[in-house]
């Protein structure tokens, strides 16, 4: 271990235990304190692009090369205190490790235990079998996302302030499910599913399912009726239950920003599914906050999934964040679903839209061999997974004849069908 330029190397060679003390008059440091950079790079101007090069590598390899499963620093936790009118100048008592105290909070470990031990601790206070909140909470946190909303619709509040669930015996169930779940064949039979049902669900699910499993309760959920039925409303339905509380019928659920996007580049080919990797950004570098702008919210370079768009607080993306996506300086339970005209304008009209409209028309042109009614046709495929109705077909066949495709496209993509779940 040696200084180096500035840098702290350190090094462990076969024969060495890695001696924890810095070599500060060993060869390296001799070499960085005589060495001048600046003066090298201007007397071998080619050492700049080299450098620079160097660094562009090592960035590649660092994104695609061996990942490390576990990179960190081992230290003691640093005491907590409370601070006086929240200024961390101002430190008064200080906190140890502990739950609620009102829900028995007694984590049973030392003041000064080490970070792993309090994790452990709080995780098995927090799913006990005396606190059935947790669970309670977890499952309808699922609910939540599977259905549009929980049966609990305040998904962060449980308490008196909150609504009432809409059907709490099977939100009980649920959560007894996931802490611990019966046999699939159990559960298959108490729903009464025939045996060919039985059969293929259970061949599905080979494993029986562990405690606290998320993914069992979400096969629970889209293998049911409640999931399977059509959204078609009936008269006497919406006179007693307009909302679909009562899960009459699925509750029509408007998709995420993201799967808006990620559907449209999906469509065209555009979408760049890679895993992993650095982040994208469509904003210009910060200078200072009120100088962040959009530079590039639909360029080639962003046609990565939108769960790896850099998000800058309080900046409007001024495509998608018009569908509810939440400001990233806010911790939200869920989303909030709103219908403005802003949303059609940009399905309609904007740079992105109009973009992807374009290729995926291209798309299409070749795959059909430019036949109007097969090219049609192909686009409610790729955009709707449906064929279209004779009386769809004809007035899209109609502009694809003038040569706009591309407009049945962005006629397409502006439908309440391709942002709702039907």
């Amino acid at each position: 271990k040696f200084n180096f330029g500035g840098y702290r190397v350190e090094v462990q060679s076969i024969d060495s235990q890695g001696d924890d003390s810095p070599d500060v008059d060993g060869p390296w440091n001799q070499v960085a304190s005589t060495m001048d950079f600046a003066g090298l790079n201007k007397q071998h101007p080619s050492r700049v692009t080299l450098m620079e090069d160097l660094q562009e590598l090592i960035t590649t390899t660092n994104e695609q090369g061996p990942t490390p499963s576990f990179v960190a620093r081992f230290t003691q936790p640093v005491k907590t205190h409370i601070l006086g009118r929240g200024s961390p100048e101002n430190p008064r008592d200080e906190v140890f490790p502990a739950g609620l105290k009102e829900l028995a909070g007694d984590l049973k470990i030392a003041p000064y235990a080490s970070g792993r031990k309090r994790r452990v601790a709080f995780a098995e206070w927090l799913t006990e079998p005396s606190n059935p909140l947790t669970a309670r909470v977890a499952a309808n946190r699922i609910w939540h996302h599977v259905f549009g909303r929980g049966i609990v619709t305040t998904t962060s509040d449980f308490g008196a302030a909150g609504a009432p669930a809409t059907h709490p015996e099977l939100l009980d169930w649920l959560a007894a499910e996931l802490v611990a779940p019966l046999s699939q064949e159990t559960t298959n039979s108490r729903r009464g599913q025939n045996s060919s049902e039985n059969q293929s669900i259970t061949a599905s699910n080979q494993d029986p399912p562990q405690p606290w499993s998320m993914k069992h309760i979400i096969r629970l959920l889209v293998m049911s009726d409640a999931f399977r039925q059509a959204s078609q409303p009936k008269k006497a339905g919406l006179a007693v239950d307009a909302g679909s509380s009562l899960l009459w019928r699925f509750p029509p659920k408007r998709v995420e920003a993201e799967v808006i996007r990620d559907s449209i580049l999906q469509a065209s080919q555009s979408l760049d599914d890679t895993i992993g990797g650095r982040s994208y950004r469509i904003h210009n570098v910060k200078k200072r906050y009120s100088q962040w702008e959009v530079t590039d919210n639909h360029g080639p370079k962003t046609w990565r999934r939108m769960i790896y768009q850099e998000r800058m607080r309080r900046v409007d993306d001024q495509i998608f964040t018009a569908f509810d996506f939440p400001d990233c300086g806010q911790v939200r339970a869920k989303r909030p679903v709103s219908t403005t005209p802003l949303q059609a304008l940009n399905l309609m009209n904007s740079d992105f839209v109009i973009e992807q409209s374009k290729l995926i028309a291209d798309r299409v042109r070749r795959e059909t061999e430019e036949d109007d009614s097969a090219s049609v046709d192909r686009c409610f495929a790729l955009l709707l997974g449906r064929h279209p109705t004779p009386t769809e077909r004809d007035a899209c066949v109609a502009i694809a004849e003038s040569g706009d495709l591309a407009t049945v496209c962005r006629a397409i993509i502006n439908t309440n069908e391709f942002s709702f779940l039907p």
